[in-house]
């Protein structure tokens, strides 16, 4: 195998930019979109009234979504790791599913009717499904690469650093641009509402040509040289959940993300609800997140080497809970409020550069593992596989925070839904921290250490 230059892995995890602004369209502006502060004049467009167990339209809407998008993993991760396409067996998935990707995500924001309607309810409700699959179609097949070409843990770092950093980037334009550009358009004399939409639109069609870019250094002969797994779907699922080891790191995984999905849900809402800043602030305050992430960033090729992907997780996990769970309190410092926000928002940063970096690192140890042990190359299912349960976390995450919105408010008035959302997640990552706790790194790093040598020296041989 060809060794992918720094250039190459570099373009290649560019592609987390787009991915990240579509995520992030959608994690932090559709519920905002749907159902908005009545301070901002904005109309509702999906009832919330709880209707069973606190779950909302919006909630049942969003579970509905990633559940049937849930079941598309498997099918495309396994399609994937079987494909025989000329250009490659995941180079064809991102070459083909950017476009509808990008589309699906901004459609999301246009629904037929300008009032709360059982229409857009249904409208959203499919074209959140659409969106779902096509983010598969493209990330897991994108993700089932970082095994591929790279080599060593080095390599692997380097890539997941890349890619976090371009996740970060996303984030950031997402989270500080939509407000800067949204407020420009309407001083060009559009609606609030319209000027959203065009602000949407915009970073849509920018996601889209990252995504497309990310594809080009791909040349699948060269730098990856896995053959198609061989293996029938339904006994490539049984292999992966199977794999007790998998399972452990995935569950934890999962609650980590639950509580960072909770948190960007309903971020939106923070400098508006708990600060009574301008919805402008989130601007300033994702700036402190976001370079306190970076410098982490830049520290963790060298923290790795010293820490293991276990301890950088359960560290990221209890540091994260902390915070989280500090959301409840944050306005409680009076004329200090904004600024110990901004801390709190940069300190926020550390725990979400681990999330973004070692889980995907870790996939690929444990998909690499797996296939020196059965002779399967099936990367793309373990990533599948995390995206199924990923997925339907997302929609449980979404569903929480509409019903905490629903029966405990969302307003200036009423902000208790606001403030319990960070206390609500940190409890579940704590969970996660647990679950980790059992997780065998040491193991698992002795026996990849001993399968490459092995294939080293069998390579030599032949």
């Amino acid at each position: 195998m060809d060794v992918f230059s720094r250039k190459r892995r570099v373009l290649y995890a560019n592609g987390h930019l787009g991915f990240s602004i579509l995520d992030n369209l959608f994690g932090v502006y559709l519920i905002f979109f749907l159902i908005p502060p009545k301070e901002l004049g904005m109309p509702e467009l999906v009832d919330n009234t709880p209707l069973f167990l606190g779950l909302t339209v919006i909630g049942i809407i969003i579970i509905f979504g990633r559940v049937i998008d849930s079941l598309a993993d498997p099918i495309v991760a396994w399609w994937s790791d079987n494909a025989t396409f000329k250009m490659g067996r995941r180079k064809f998935f991102l070459v083909t599913g950017a476009f509808p990707f990008a589309l699906t995500a901004a459609l999301l924001f246009f629904p037929p009717v300008g009032t709360a309607s059982t229409l857009n309810a249904v409208y959203i409700a499919i074209v959140l499904g659409l969106y779902f699959f096509f983010y598969t179609y493209y990330m897991s097949p994108n993700l089932a690469l970082i095994p591929e070409v790279s080599r060593n843990h080095h390599e692997r770092i380097s890539i997941t650093v890349m890619q976090a950093v371009f996740s970060i980037a996303g984030a950031g334009i997402v989270m500080m641009a939509v407000p800067m550009i949204w407020s420009a358009f309407q001083g060009a004399g559009m609606s609030m509402q319209a000027g959203f939409r065009a602000s949407v639109v915009v970073l849509a069609f920018i996601a889209m040509v990252s995504m497309l870019l990310s594809a080009a250094p791909i040349d699948e002969k060269r730098f990856s040289g896995r053959a198609p797994a061989g293996v029938g779907l339904i006994e490539s699922v049984k292999m992966t959940l199977t794999n007790r080891r998998f399972i452990t790191y995935m569950i934890a995984t999962i609650l980590y993300w639950f509580g960072f999905n909770v948190i960007r849900a309903t971020i939106a809402y923070y400098p508006v609800v708990l600060l009574g800043e301008s919805p402008e602030f989130q601007s300033i305050l994702m700036v402190a997140l976001f370079a306190a992430a970076v410098v982490f960033f830049l520290l963790l090729p060298v923290v790795s080497k010293r820490f293991s992907n276990k301890q950088l997780m359960l560290f990221g996990m209890i540091v994260f809970a902390v915070l989280m769970a500090f959301t409840a309190v944050v306005d409680r410092f009076g004329e200090l409020k904004t600024t110990v926000a901004l801390v709190h928002m940069g300190l926020m940063g550390i725990p979400v550069a681990i999330l973004l970096v070692i889980p995907n690192a870790a996939v690929s140890d444990l998909s690499e593992l797996d296939g020196y042990k059965t002779g399967k190359n099936r990367e793309a299912m373990f990533f599948g596989t995390q995206g199924l349960f990923m997925k339907v976390n997302y929609g449980i995450a979404g569903a929480i925070t509409a019903g905490l919105f629903a029966v405990f408010g969302k307003d200036i008035a009423e902000p208790l839904g606001v403030k319990l959302a960070g206390p609500v997640g940190a409890v579940f990552v704590v969970i996660g921290f647990i679950v980790l706790l059992s997780y065998p790194q040491k193991t698992i790093n002795d026996e990849l250490a001993a399968a490459r040598e092995a294939a080293g020296r069998a390579a030599g041989d032949g």
